[in-house]
């Protein structure tokens, strides 16, 4: 079937998705092992190029945590440098789950367990994304092997797609882009939400500079400090220490894996970085949630929800620090991530938790921090509604129930 019949019809076609790729590509493309070995070097600090990687798209983590490569490695990986809008599907671990590539403000390189794909240029990339991502379940089931589940190349060629007239390609796009920019929207707000709670955290418990009541920085304008026998530095002579386990209850998750559930309601902490879904909850209120593994994932959670084996539920005796105790526990797991490089992954013991300090400062400020975190769990919830919004309406669309506009 050739590009022009398809795309000037006007019913709808069964299409191989290698009729419609301009590429179809992965890292190993470039070269052998050897080779590649010899030419690229991955880099944790900024340098001329991003490798795109799948944690990248999981986590909506485009601006922290980046792996770099410089410009002759960039050049060399000449086969697969990814585009804006090139659509990028798993190989191995967790096979078949489909991205959308973002505009990045430097060149990008395809990660190692990734397949680019580009779209030829008289289709709409944004549907065909939309159409994969709706059968993201039958390219999973593409995935074959004993140990580790992996899809070919020939798999994507030969994978089959209903494929509408262009005009109606576009129409469905636009629809589904309006409620994915409202997604993205929300991402951003957090993200700066939750980087002006960094800074206050920094201002209030590393530096001590916060504001005073004369509206100067109180440790560099001389306020009064005491020296704190568990932190083992000077503290404002207000402020007091407690360990998180005197100011919580903590609990650690028991469910298996066998309690997600893709119809359930409530969410389902695990070790990765998003949560699944599942039918019954154990948990309610307000909470911080931690992954005992390596990946050592802090977030919080005002609600319904359940946690796996080896994540830690932290329940705050009072309300008021539930924010403080968030950020706490993140600067102790970022600590945490920064002396396991390059040595064997550890794991956080529930002791380890309940010993965190917490440093307990003037009660007036824990009002207008706990409101920046409500802010963002209000952005949180008004994505999953849109999310759930958007994956209702696909297949509608894509089926013509509901005409787009």
């Amino acid at each position: 079937m050739s590009d022009n019949k398809t795309c000037n019809t006007k019913k709808n076609q069964i299409v191989k998705l290698g009729d419609i790729l301009e590429v179809l590509t992965d890292y190993h493309s470039n070269g052998s092992y050897k080779t590649l070995k010899e030419n690229v070097t991955l880099l944790e600090q900024p340098n001329f190029a991003i490798m795109i990687r799948t944690t990248n798209f999981e986590k909506n983590d485009f601006r922290k945590n980046l792996i770099y490569i410089n410009q002759q490695a960039y050049n060399f990986l000449s086969k697969s440098k990814v585009l804006h809008q090139d659509i990028l599907i798993n190989k191995i671990a967790n096979a078949g789950a489909v991205y959308f590539m973002p505009r990045l403000d430097k060149p990008v390189s395809l990660g190692m367990n990734l397949f680019l794909l580009r779209i030829k240029k008289n289709y709409n990339k944004y549907f065909i994304f939309c159409i994969l991502k709706y059968n993201e379940k039958r390219l999973r089931l593409m995935a074959k092997g004993t140990t580790t589940k992996t899809i070919t190349k020939d798999n994507i060629k030969m994978f089959q797609i209903l494929l509408p007239p262009l005009e109606t390609q576009q129409k469905i796009a636009r629809t589904l882009s309006v409620l994915d920019q409202k997604i993205e929207n929300n991402h951003k707000i957090n993200e700066l939400l939750h980087k002006i709670l960094e800074l206050l955290y920094e201002q209030y418990f590393v530096r001590f500079d916060f504001l005073d009541e004369n509206n100067k920085p109180y440790q560099t304008s001389g306020g009064k400090m005491k020296f704190s026998k568990e932190l083992n530095r000077l503290i404002p002579n207000d402020f007091e220490v407690k360990t998180l386990g005197e100011l919580t209850q903590l609990k650690v998750g028991n469910k298996n894996a066998n309690h997600s559930s893709n119809q359930g309601k409530y969410p389902f902490f695990t070790c990765s970085n998003n949560p699944l879904k599942c039918e019954t909850y154990q948990f309610e209120g307000k909470h911080i949630i931690i992954s005992g593994n390596g990946n050592f994932y802090v977030t919080h959670y005002d609600g319904k929800f359940d946690a796996y084996q080896r994540t830690y539920v932290v329940n705050p005796n009072n309300p008021n620090h539930y924010v403080l105790i968030y950020l706490f526990v993140k600067s102790y797991t970022n600590y945490l991530k920064l002396q396991s490089r390059g040595s064997i992954i550890k794991f956080i013991t529930k002791s380890d938790i309940e010993n965190i300090k917490i440093v307990l400062p003037n009660l007036k400020i824990y009002t207008k921090w706990n409101n920046v975190l409500k802010m963002i769990e209000n952005n949180m919830q008004s994505t999953q509604t849109l999310t759930a919004l958007r994956d209702f309406l696909l297949p509608l669309l894509l089926k013509q129930q509901v005409k787009p506009q």
